[in-house]
């Protein structure tokens, strides 16, 4: 909440700016469409024997775009490792000309960890013909369609508000604007004969602050509370000055 426009006649007050609204929507949305379509969610590594250091593996990886398949000579496979960086990790297959991502980065270490291991044995016991592991992380789209699904909450449900206070009309104009639905409301501005901060604490004791304009008949018009008190003190310490002036000049 900021003020926008001050002057002898005008104090206009606004509770967000499209910046303030269009920027982290916009980044939500981006974050979840890129987790949703690019990462790859599910993983099949196939792996035939012909002889001991005969045949083929072919590695499966799937997302939203399709399936990406890579074909990998079982002499040109050294085994696997286990690929950490920060909370994630991945399964990495280990070959001749470098190393090939099997899964797809995830928090769960200990069943990545049986996934190299089964690898490693596979590579290293001729006797075993077949291998065949799948790794289903379709739960990371979840993040993603949580992101997305944030993000048009915020434009749908998003709701600005601007207080113009007019001394040559004398009137308090309060404006409501949101995609689902527009509201103007409008006061005299001899109603309002004072102006307060109201601090309040919520079920998780944090302090919230909101600056209540009380009027006539015991009425009180309320703008938007937030958590910094220094914000709110200046705006109501603005209306305050606004209104004394406006009761000078009269």
């Amino acid at each position: 909440m900021k003020i926008i426009k001050q002057t002898a006649t005008e104090l206009r007050i606004q509770t967000q700016s499209i910046f303030d609204f269009w920027l982290p929507s916009c980044l939500l949305m981006t974050l979840g469409l890129i987790s949703l379509i690019f990462d790859y969610h599910g993983a099949t590594l196939s792996c035939q024997r012909l002889q001991a250091k005969q045949g083929n593996c072919q590695i499966v990886r799937s997302n939203l775009l399709g399936s990406n398949i890579k074909e990998i000579q079982l002499t040109s496979l050294r085994g696997a490792k286990v690929q950490r960086c920060g909370y994630k990790s991945r399964v990495v297959l280990l070959t001749s000309v470098g190393n090939v991502p099997f899964t797809a980065n995830s928090t769960n270490w200990g069943n990545q960890d049986a996934v190299a291991s089964d690898i490693n044995f596979f590579v290293k016991n001729a006797k075993h013909r077949l291998l065949r592991l799948s790794q289903d992380d379709r739960w990371l789209g979840w993040t993603g369609g949580i992101f997305l699904l944030a993000a048009l909450a915020a434009i749908v449900l998003r709701k600005n508000e601007t207080y113009s206070f007019d001394g040559t009309l004398n009137t308090l104009t309060v404006k409501q604007r949101g995609l689902l639905a527009r509201k103007v409301i409008q006061y005299s501005l001899c109603e309002i004969y004072a102006v307060e901060v109201d601090r309040t604490k919520d079920l998780d004791h944090d302090i919230w602050y909101e600056v209540r304009l009380l009027a006539g008949g015991g009425s009180r018009i309320s703008l938007p509370r937030t958590m910094n008190p220094y914000q709110q003190a200046k705006i109501a310490k603005a209306i305050n000055n606004y209104l004394h002036q406006q009761n000078n000049q009269k």
